[in-house]
């Protein structure tokens, strides 16, 4: 499979950015699943966006989507040297260094922003990390990325209950734990709170770990550098409230927020995040 996604990424970037503009300029990704639902999120997200405004912000994050499908293919191609070439700069960079010095244990969540991979591939070439992986439905690719995340250093575990143990069995460790807290949990493992102005169905568990064993959380993305193929990390640290059980959740929220916000292009909104609705509300998914 590396051979397979060396080559698809072998591709310059450039070129691969002019092949979108031209399926662009065709109109028919107007009709594709992706970008309905990236235009519905958007509406959520920027209900004072008038309709051309949330049509244009759609358009330009349905690009990034796509662009990020190569950055995919290369992180899963290269060796983490390589990939981090792309990373042109690094903020906050001295949160995750003084924490991975103090040896005392991290959680480090990770945003959808752009190839959670690529992000994925930067942090483990700083520290060797715990994770938990959802498994991929085709099983020889699930193998692939698998190993590529482990890379011989590297431990991951299901998402499941022995893998929520097997995480905090590693935090009280002192190891450094790298998780997403962005997607919607499955039922039973998450509470409403509010996400841009809306119920979101969100996961506990990040606010678990922090109230649970007191360990340093940061948050990481990686943004696109304008009129650049370069990309940066940023990263914000947690602030106070997210270890306080009564306020934890929405205090997660807003740190993720915080970086969606930095800019909303690069989110993946072709994910369906509000696709669990409270009782009694609409999916906003559905015509």
């Amino acid at each position: 499979m590396k051979i397979l996604f060396t080559f698809l990424s072998i591709i310059p970037k450039s070129f691969y950015r002019f092949c979108i503009r031209a399926y662009l300029f065709t109109g028919l990704y107007t009709f594709t699943e992706s970008y309905k639902v990236t235009l519905s999120n958007i509406k959520i997200v920027r209900p004072f966006f008038s309709e051309a405004e949330a049509l244009d912000a759609s358009r330009k994050s349905y690009t990034e989507s796509l662009l990020s499908i190569y950055e995919t293919f290369y992180s899963w191609s290269r060796k983490p040297s390589k990939v981090n070439n792309n990373i042109l700069v690094v903020k906050n960079n001295y949160l995750l260094q003084e924490h991975i010095q103090n040896q005392n244990g991290l959680v480090v969540v990770a945003i959808h922003n752009r190839s959670i991979d690529m992000l994925l591939s930067w942090i483990n070439s700083q520290t060797r990390t715990v994770s938990l992986y959802k498994k991929i439905k085709l099983k020889t690719l699930d193998k692939y990325v698998r190993k590529i995340r482990e890379n011989k250093i590297n431990k991951t575990f299901e998402t499941s209950v022995a893998g929520v143990r097997e995480i905090f069995k590693s935090l009280k460790n002192k190891e450094v734990i790298a998780i997403a807290s962005d997607q919607v949990p499955a039922r039973g493992n998450g509470e409403y709170v509010k996400l841009f102005g809306r119920m979101a169905y969100t996961t506990t568990l990040v606010p678990k770990l922090a109230c649970k064993t007191k360990k340093p959380v940061i948050f990481c993305c990686i943004n696109s550098i304008e009129s650049s193929n370069y990309l940066s990390v940023n990263i914000e640290p947690a602030h106070n409230d997210l270890f306080d059980q009564s306020e934890c959740l929405l205090s997660m929220n807003s740190t993720i927020e915080k970086l969606i916000n930095n800019k909303l292009s690069d989110y993946s909104w072709e994910y369906k995040r509000f696709r669990r609705p409270m009782v009694g509300e609409a999916d906003p998914y559905k015509d």
